[in-house]
């Protein structure tokens, strides 16, 4: 198969296409009643019948999207949370002997270190790197076995110094929380991705993004894609300003290997249909549909069998642009964070309040979801359906 780079999508209004989602936004004010497109590689994902499950075991396509990556790339990074996703990641390439040459960890480490000793063992949202640092005895661990490189990013004080630049709020595409700002100098940060580039060799970043996200109307079962999601790891900065060598991947999420997708969203109905709780898939029109513990909860059980789920482990973020991804930075009173608010507000208001959630950017842009590709009928059990 031919081996496609795996961007985040193109945005499209008034016949223009954009990889900055603002600047999209922008053309369609030009013409009254325009809107905004997104393509995130609709015709190669359309091209399958997402009604029909794959043969395939879930763990093998896993490990062929592995090789797959392994294959395209001369060097690989695997951008590390400690959460669930990646760590299926890791767990793929290690279990399958599939070299893999860096582990990338992250987080504002500096800041969230003085607040330890209040948080116990609160599960509330934020603080993250409490989640980074309990694995860290099995990584360093793999780095002796494997030959695997550790790069630590602490990001703390990138992310007080980013704000002197007014504009980069224009070059984080469609994510604004205070992360955003630091989250496009990854691959910027270590200088051997650059040289290791200048040499002719092919870099690949890889992120988990990400498990199925189901939702029905009355008949039916769907499965979409969402743009926002995919910047929970990294903003599309490289794209927009045309620096196509930083190859960012998404490991399930790939037009490369549209299966498995597919297998992960068959695997989910039929656990959920097994587990008599298919009513955790909610109504496309109920907002509350992508912000659901208790379905991620099962998913997480379906698609992902090898993790320990009795881990402990933080909740998710609720906010958008105020993300407690760095709460740390929210409550403080920097001037840092003066400035970071000063960029939403003029944001909002060369944009128009009804590109955001409620009104308002706090809430963050509307999202994109791609076409809806069925996966099976919402009602063929016999269980009764809320």
């Amino acid at each position: 198969m031919t081996y496609l780079y795996n961007n985040k999508g193109i945005y499209r209004t008034n016949g223009k296409p954009f990889s900055n989602k603002l600047e999209a936004v922008l053309e369609a004010n030009t013409v009254p009643n325009s809107w905004v497109e997104w393509d995130y590689h609709d015709a190669e994902f359309g091209s399958h019948d997402w009604s029909i499950e794959p043969k395939i075991a879930l763990d093998e396509l896993y490990k062929t999207r592995a090789l797959q990556l392994r294959e395209a790339y001369d060097h690989l990074a695997l951008f590390y949370s400690g959460g669930i996703d990646s760590w299926t990641i890791l767990n793929t390439f290690v279990t399958n002997n599939i070299k893999l040459d860096e582990i990338y960890i992250w987080g504002a480490f500096e800041a969230e270190e003085k607040e330890y000793h209040n948080l116990s063992m609160s599960r509330d949202p934020g603080y993250y790197t409490r989640e980074v640092l309990q694995t860290m005895p099995l990584v360093k661990k793999l780095a002796v076995e494997k030959g695997i490189k550790i790069s630590v990013y602490d990001w703390t004080r990138d992310m007080l110094d980013a704000t002197q630049d007014l504009d980069w709020i224009w070059r984080a595409g469609l994510r604004f929380d205070p992360a955003a700002m630091v989250r496009n100098r990854f691959h910027k940060v270590f200088r051997q991705h650059n040289e290791m580039v200048h040499k002719g060799k092919k870099v690949g970043f890889v992120f988990g993004i990400d498990k199925p996200r189901l939702m029905r109307d009355d008949d039916n079962i769907y499965f979409a894609f969402l743009d926002v999601i995919m910047t929970n790891g990294t903003v599309p900065t490289n794209d927009i300003l045309g620096e196509y060598w930083e190859n960012d991947e998404y490991f399930y999420w790939s037009p490369n290997l549209p299966e498995l997708s597919i297998k992960q969203s068959h695997v989910v109905v039929n656990w959920l249909r097994a587990n008599n709780k298919l009513n955790l898939i909610r109504h496309m029109h109920n907002s509350a549909a992508f912000h659901d513990e208790s379905y991620y909860s099962e998913v997480n059980r379906a698609v992902y069998s090898e993790w320990n789920h009795n881990i402990w482990q933080v909740k998710k973020p609720t906010g958008a642009t105020y993300s407690e991804l760095s709460k740390w930075f929210l409550d403080s009173n920097f001037e840092a964070k003066l400035r970071w608010e000063s960029c939403l507000w003029e944001v909002e208001r060369q944009c128009g309040q009804k590109w955001f959630n409620n009104n308002t950017i706090n809430d963050g842009l509307k999202g994109h979801i791609s076409p809806l590709y069925k996966i099976a009928s919402y009602k063929s059990n016999t269980q009764v359906l809320t």
